[in-house]
């Protein structure tokens, strides 16, 4: 097999300054995020693709006067419409609308990467193959002769590294230089040999004036392979039906002459020493996705990162505390006590300012887990959890979808579009809002500073291990209720570890926090008011005569077995908003700053013990989702009756357990 020449097309006299549109495509864990932050750095914007739900990050940059759009696509290994991702990724290429694609590959194992490079040539698209980690294929002692590439592929070829910035500029440069191009520089197409180019030439003889939307000997070898879109539109068109075998036997072909050229083409262009020699990621790993070492070990990870979030940020959050405080004391001193001064200080300051207290541990929760992700751990986190997810019926793909839900439930349930298996994708949105969130943690911190201040990592830990254990049963319990489904195998290519840069750790951070940012200025604002509102009114003040203790006297019902108080349980109604309102609810409701602990342990001592405060805590972990959440359960299953499944079943597990934990510590505190 070789690639067939049809010329070089004519260069256009483009000049001057323009917009350039640039689709990011690479297999999942090659460094295309890195890139993307190298070549855009903070200028991203993230939106969702149309009609789906799946994240669109879109970047900019500026060079030569061109300012460059650049579309950061879907990580996939293959375009065959087989799933979400692939379906983006192929129709945003064939759309037209990118100028030109970047092809982003591994230099030490571009075997996948040139396999999606072979199918987009085939699309006679532009396209730019960008090999990362160049300085590490040199320090393995790889030496990549970018013209032997050219020579083979077609297409211009860059070595780039992300964290030394090699050949960034040069990318920038073919970037501005090849979009400028009439048409496609290279146009070439792949010869598979006597046999299957007869039949492909069959299948162009009977396309003309066809409306088939792609390159028409593209579409000839999709129809031939029995491509899911494609060959349903060939049968429209009028073409023949194929048996399965015959289009199995094309695919089988297909796929074995592309990797015969790759394995040539790799050959001709990479050397490496002889000395085979254990790579460190090899070595690493050796331990880390170990049989028995590697369940362990993922759990010491997990517990670091919430002793960093909780005791390094500390000092943190005490300096905001004291500047809230400071600032609510000064206008109460200023204006004196009325309702403005109220409504400043206790509404505004003191309502956004308890929720905003937390924002070091968020930010500092995210940045321990870009750290883990940004290294290469958390891939092989879903490679040693696969064999523990597979006893409850999911798989390693729904683990990583349940480990967005750390920082926002809502985007837990929005990445189970990538799950193929619609049993698996409904289990695992089902279960999302178990895993705590973001908005759960201040809610968590308050309290265990308060009742728990020489114990709070450990205990914060518990917690989420506990919202995972929760979590996984519940997959079982669903799964045994209505499915009797096993859970499809994990696919997925371990990258190798990387020291992360800082420039990456901090765009990891910010991108997730500003979030919860987000959410201070809008949601929790407005809760915060209509809180304040509510207590203070109609008895100025006495909070035993607002609306408030009317509404919470008037639910005490539902938690009598916990014999919590009217404040304690409209806590908890208010927080079915946005998880992040408990705190705000209870500083307001008992009059209290975060910085007083000694006032807040003494007012809430009164009506609470440490049982019943890690009672309360097991509750707001598993109880009932936000309304955010609570809508795209519904958006994505478009679904009444699951999306009540899911409010009902989480506030049940969460009644049960709490009340479970609450017999057990009573009992335990007795003896």
């Amino acid at each position: 097999m070789r690639p067939v020449r049809h010329g070089l097309c004519q260069v256009a006299d483009k000049k001057g300054s323009g917009e350039v549109r640039v689709a990011l495509v690479g297999c999942p864990n090659v460094g295309k995020t890195s890139l993307f932050n190298a070549l855009t750095g903070s200028k991203q914007y993230v939106a969702n693709w149309p009609g789906v739900t799946v994240e669109k990050k879109e970047g900019v940059f500026l060079h030569k006067g061109f300012r460059i759009s650049v579309i950061d696509l879907p990580g996939t290994y293959a375009l065959d419409y087989n799933s979400l991702d692939e379906k983006i990724t192929r129709d945003y290429i064939l759309s037209g609308e990118p100028d030109l694609i970047v092809l982003v590959g591994d230099s030490v194992n571009p075997e996948q990467s040139l396999y999606l490079l072979l199918e987009i040539v085939e699309m006679e698209k532009k396209v730019i193959l960008a090999l990362t980690a160049y300085d590490e294929a040199k320090k393995m002692g790889i030496k990549i002769d970018k013209y032997e590439l050219q020579k083979h592929l077609g297409v211009p070829v860059v070595l780039v590294s992300s964290i030394t910035g090699e050949g960034l500029e040069e990318l920038k440069d073919l970037i501005v230089d090849y979009s400028a191009r009439k048409g496609v520089l290279h146009k070439v197409h792949l010869d598979y040999g006597e046999a299957m180019e007869k039949r492909i030439r069959e299948v162009l003889n009977n396309l003309t004036d066809l409306p088939i939307g792609a390159p028409p000997r593209y579409f000839a070898m999709k129809y031939l392979s029995g491509d899911t879109q494609f060959y349903q539109e060939a049968l429209k068109s009028g073409l023949p039906e194929l048996s399965e075998e015959e289009r199995i036997a094309f695919k089988i072909s297909l796929s074995k002459k592309k990797r015969e050229l790759i394995e040539n083409v790799i050959k001709e262009a990479y050397q490496s020493s002889e000395e085979k020699v254990l790579s460190l990621s090899e070595a690493i790993d050796h331990v880390l996705t170990h049989k028995f070492l590697s369940f362990p070990l993922f759990f010491a990870f997990m517990y670091l990162v919430f002793k960093f979030t909780f005791e390094t940020a500390q000092v943190f959050s005490d300096l905001l505390d004291l500047a809230f405080t400071n600032l609510g004391n000064l206008l109460v001193e200023r204006l004196g006590e009325n309702a403005i001064s109220s409504f400043m200080a206790d509404g505004l300051i003191s309502g956004v300012g308890s929720v905003l207290t937390f924002v070091p541990n968020i930010f500092f929760l995210f940045l321990a887990m870009g750290f883990l992700e940004e290294s290469g751990y958390l891939p092989r986190a879903a490679f040693v959890m696969d064999r523990i997810m597979e006893k409850f019926k999911l798989s390693g793909r729904s683990f990583m979808s349940l480990l967005l839900g750390f920082g926002c439930n809502v985007s837990s349930v929005m990445s189970t579009r990538v799950i193929d298996d619609p049993k698996e994708r409904l289990v695992t949105i089902l279960i999302s809002p178990f895993m705590s969130c973001s908005a759960r943690l201040p809610v968590y911190l308050l309290i265990l500073r308060i009742f728990f201040p020489h114990a709070s990592a450990a205990l914060l830990f518990s917690l989420y291990t506990l919202s995972i254990l929760i979590t996984l049963l519940s997959s079982s319990f669903i799964n045994w209720l209505f499915y009797r489904g096993r859970s499809s195998p994990l696919i997925i290519e371990l990258p190798r570890y990387r020291f992360p840069t800082f420039r990456n750790l901090y765009l990891y951070t910010w991108n997730r926090g500003k979030h919860f940012l987000k959410k201070a200025g809008t949601i929790i604002l407005l809760a915060s008011i209509a809180i304040w509102f509510l207590t203070y009114f109609p008895g100025n003040g006495n909070v035993e005569e607002s609306f408030s203790a009317s509404i919470g006297k008037a639910l005490t019902w539902i938690f009598k077995p916990f014999d919590y108080s009217w404040k304690i349980t409209l806590s908890l109604f208010y927080g079915a908003v946005a998880k992040e309102v408990i705190v705000s609810s209870i500083t307001m409701l008992y009059n209290f700053d975060e910085v007083e602990l000694e006032t807040a342990r003494s007012v809430l001592g009164l009506e609470m013990d440490p049982v019943k405060a890690f009672t309360f805590l097991v509750f707001v972990m598993a109880y009932i989702p936000c309304i955010a959440t609570v809508a795209t359960i519904y958006s994505e299953t478009n679904s009444l009756k699951w999306t009540l499944f899911s409010v009902l079943y989480s506030f049940g597990i969460a009644y049960s357990l709490s009340l479970l934990v609450y017999k057990i510590g009573g009992l335990v505190v007795r003896s």
